[in-house]
């Protein structure tokens, strides 16, 4: 598993010069959720955080409030990885990235694929997601 993970990072580093600052944002999110790193979640999305999975919406106080890793776990999640990361639109306020991602147990099996849009909301020159958008059904481990 860690093999996978540095591998992944590396992966990461080496198409990042080709992304929008709103898909590195993205990309940066997805190192905070592997990392289970709450803190640097809830910095990295705007508040409250809204999720529209299969049409139904959720809304949060903070990202944070929305995941919970120990469930994920218990699911067999071990990590996540972005296999395609596109930028839909971007002005000065807002952006929409769209992407495919699996999530993968301690194996490096893969467990779902799942594709979601992001929307990015520009605060003081930060991009931070404010909302997603998944096509069909999508833990978050609750």
């Amino acid at each position: 598993m860690k093999l996978g993970l540095i591998l992944l990072l590396i992966s990461l580093k080496a198409h990042s010069s080709d992304l929008s600052a709103p898909q590195l944002a993205v990309e940066r999110y997805f190192q905070y959720f592997n990392a289970k790193d709450i803190e640097s979640l809830n910095g990295a999305s705007g508040q409250p955080f809204t999720l529209i999975i299969g049409g139904q919406i959720t809304k949060w106080d903070r990202y944070g409030d929305a995941v919970d890793f120990a469930g994920l776990e218990k699911s067999g999640w071990s990590y996540s990885r972005i296999h395609r990361n596109d930028l839909v639109y971007q002005d000065d306020m807002t952006a929409m990235v769209n992407i495919n991602f699996s999530r993968f147990d301690a194996t490096d099996t893969i467990i779902s694929t799942s594709d979601v849009i992001y929307l990015l909301v520009n605060r003081r020159g930060s991009w931070m997601l404010k909302s997603g958008y998944v096509k069909g059904n999508l833990t978050l481990g609750k």
